[in-house]
Parts: C-alpha cells; sequence; structure tokens
C-alpha cells in the first residue's frame, strides 16, 4: 500500500483518555490494574482487570445516544470524536467516507444485564432497548449517524484480531480508490463478571495476590491474561489528499495480512507457523525496499500466556534471524491488559509513541525474559533506537491472526 495516511487517532483507555496521556504511559511502564469488582466471591479469589476511570459518556455524546448503547460503544464514539477532530477534517463526504469497526465482545455486558434483571426482577428489570445496545454493529452505526456519513459501513468480529481486520479493511478501500477517508479502529468493554469469571474459569489467568504480575509479556514467570477495555481509533485518509491540505500524517499503513490458523479454538499452532505466515503476508504487501530489515521494532500481541507467547516468540524467532542485532519487541498489555478487539489497535498505539520518540517502549511489569526468546524483548525502561517502519500482530482465539505495516511518512 501506498496511499494510506493516518491523519487523526482517538482513545479511550486506563492509561489515557487521549493520545499524549497515553504516550506518556506507555514509555514510563505504568501499569493500570485493579481488582475485578467481583474480586473474592466463589470462583474468583483474585481477579486483576486494566478498567476506564472516570469516562463520562455525558461528556462525548446526548442522553439518547447513551441510552441507546453499551458501554463499548460508548468508548468507540468518545475515541472516533477525538481521532475527527485531531485529522482537521471538519466535512467529511458522506458517501466518499467509510466507517469500519471491530469488536469481539459486542454488547455483552447490556445482554447480561438485560438477563439478570430478568432473573431478579421480572420483565421490568430487561431493558427494553436491549436490542439496540447489544447489536455489535451498533458503534459504528451511531459513528455514521454522529457525521451523516453513507459511505460503507462494516462491523467486523474476528477476535482479538478485529481492530487489526477492521483497519486493514479500510486501508484496503482506500488504496483501492473506494472512498477517500475512513474512520478505523475497535473497541470492547470488560465490566461483565460472566466474563471475567469464565475468563477464570478456562485459566486464561492464573490466580495469585500481587496485581503487577498480572500480564507478564515474555516472562518466564508469567501468569496470564489481565482483562482490559477501552477504544482506539484512527482517521485514514488518502495520503495524497492529506499532503494536499496540509495534514499532520503520522504515519501510512502499508501492509496488512490477514489469515488463518486453523489449528485450535483458544491456542495457536505451538510452533507459531501461521502466524510466521500472517507476518510475512504483511511484509509482501507492503513490499518495503529493504524487506523485513527495514523493521525497526515489533509490537506483539504478547498475551503474557504460555502458549501464546511461546508460539508468537518462535515466529518471530524465525522471521527476524538474519537481523544484525536482535529486533526490539514490546506489548501492551502489561500496561492496559487484554482488550480483546481492541488490542491490535493499542499495539499500534504503542508502535506510534515509539515512532514519535525515537525509543520503543518496554514490557510494563516484564523482568525475567523467556529463555525461548533471541529477540531484545525491551523490559524496565524505553530503548532508544531508530523507529521508521514498525510491524505490529493481533492473534485471536479461533486462529485469527493477523499483522500491519506501518511506517512514517
Amino acid at each position: 500500500m501506498e496511499n494510506v495516511a493516518i491523519t487523526g487517532m482517538g482513545v479511550i483507555s486506563s492509561i489515557g483518555s487521549n493520545i499524549d496521556e497515553v504516550n506518556r504511559n506507555l514509555a514510563e511502564a505504568h501499569v493500570a490494574v485493579q481488582a475485578a469488582p467481583w474480586a473474592g466471591e466463589a470462583g474468583l479469589d483474585y481477579a486483576w482487570v486494566s478498567l476506564v476511570e472516570g469516562f463520562k459518556p455525558e461528556d462525548w455524546m446526548d442522553q439518547k445516544v447513551i441510552e441507546g448503547t453499551d458501554p463499548f460503544a460508548w468508548y468507540a464514539i468518545a475515541a472516533a470524536e477525538q481521532a475527527v477532530a485531531e485529522s482537521g477534517l471538519t466535512d467529511l463526504d458522506p458517501r466518499r467516507t467509510a466507517v469500519i469497526l471491530g469488536t469481539a465482545l459486542g454488547g455483552m455486558e447490556t445482554i447480561a444485564a438485560s438477563q439478570h434483571g430478568l432473573d431478579t426482577v421480572g420483565v421490568e428489570g430487561a431493558s427494553r432497548k436491549m436490542q439496540l445496545q447489544a447489536l455489535p454493529s451498533m458503534a459504528a452505526s451511531q459513528i455514521a449517524m454522529r457525521w451523516d456519513l453513507h459511505g460503507p459501513l462494516l462491523t467486523l468480529s474476528t477476535a482479538c484480531a478485529s481492530a487489526h481486520d477492521a483497519i486493514g479493511t479500510a486501508a484496503r478501500m482506500i488504496e483501492a480508490g473506494m472512498v477517500d477517508v475512513a474512520i478505523a479502529g475497535a473497541a470492547d468493554s470488560a465490566r461483565c463478571k460472566i466474563q471475567i469469571l469464565t475468563m477464570g474459569l478456562y485459566r486464561m489467568f492464573t490466580q495469585q495476590p500481587d496485581p503487577y504480575k498480572a500480564c507478564l509479556p515474555f516472562d518466564v514467570n508469567r501468569t496470564g491474561v489481565m482483562p482490559g477495555e477501552g477504544a482506539g481509533m484512527l482517521v485514514l485518509e488518502r495520503a495524497d489528499r492529506a499532503r494536499a491540505r496540509g495534514a499532520t500524517i503520522h504515519g501510512r499503513i502499508r501492509g496488512y495480512g490477514s489469515m488463518a490458523d486453523a489449528y485450535h479454538p483458544s491456542s495457536p499452532e505451538p510452533d507459531g507457523k501461521w502466524e510466521q505466515v500472517a507476518m510475512e503476508d504483511a511484509l509482501a504487501d507492503a513490499d518495503l525496499p529493504g524487506g523485513v530489515d527495514q523493521v525497526d521494532a515489533l509490537f506483539a500481541h504478547g498475551t503474557g500466556t504460555h502458549v501464546g507467547d511461546i508460539a508468537e516468540a518462535k515466529a518471530i524467532n524465525r522471521l527476524f534471524a538474519g537481523h544484525d542485532t536482535p529486533l526490539p519487541v514490546a506489548s501492551v498489555k502489561g500496561h492496559l491488559g487484554h482488550t480483546a478487539g481492541a488490542a491490535g489497535v493499542f499495539s499500534l498505539f504503542g508502535g506510534m509513541a515509539s515512532m514519535q520518540a525515537n525509543a520503543v517502549i518496554p514490557n510494563a511489569g516484564t523482568r525475567d525474559v523467556d529463555p525461548v526468546v533471541e529477540f531484545n524483548a525491551v523490559i524496565k525502561e524505553p530503548f532508544e533506537t531508530k523507529v521508521e517502519t514498525i510491524q505490529v500482530n493481533a492473534f485471536g482465539f479461533g486462529g485469527q491472526n493477523a499483522s500491519m505495516i506501518v511506517t512514517q511518512e
């Protein structure tokens, strides 16, 4: 891809609700962690989560929209407002602007709350607007209505690769000339008791007492996933158009690969074979002059689980074995948890922050790097180096493998 620019970014997260705050907390290895509201109950002796604090939907949308949407959509709408404002676009062409969003969980919180209300109170305990609130597509629809847009409107749900697939699809639409601008990204919420409880039952995390061990990507003492939440949104635009109007270009989407692992519902192929193929597909799509050697840093899916980290590490080891120096690699999940469908866009933000600072952010919390790692898993403090080309991974349950290449302008 040659003509896809990032001209706007917006974020709602546990480590900040504006890009500057998020960048600072990423560089400082800040860990946002707290006990889940249900910690201590049967089945959840310990449960550490990373939740958005102090968010007020009324600051971003009117009451009618609040009442008709689930919290995951609130986050998406607020992040989209930020991204469009930062882009400087004041007149979006209704037929030439796409809205492409991703979400893994959609309105799970609304469904669970309505079922609980029905079971405990009766019919009046269920939300009369549940059919609207629960729809995974409602966040994108509300964003389209906010700006009166009539271009392509899509919601993709590909587990933890949802953000990558939404952004990649939007980028390809722009590259193909289908649209000039796209509002793209992903959002998910993590405030549903049944979600956290069942993650514990499935042993996605270890119930242990130290909050700062809740997520340790690539650490030999890893304890599993820390559930997180939030939204990350981008404004993508034809690069020639962005330059012509004097817009700030934060980076360019250059390559995108998405394919099936087809191994297991929740575990990757142990050697990372197909994750490597997704990474190679993204590099082939980018067609960089320097090939794989041009990649300055990689932002890993890096969940902090044994099966996930080991497979991804093996894939990275093989793909970048020829680098003159070990490739710096970081995961943002130690900072803000696993944000489900939004995971890929938060990893992208980690990469953009590293580009801006020419210093790769550290893996927050990680101290004892697993011996399987042959790359430079950055720990403790940012690693100063040129960062002009990055690769960003997003791998999801069901074998959803996606990777992306982003360069500076």
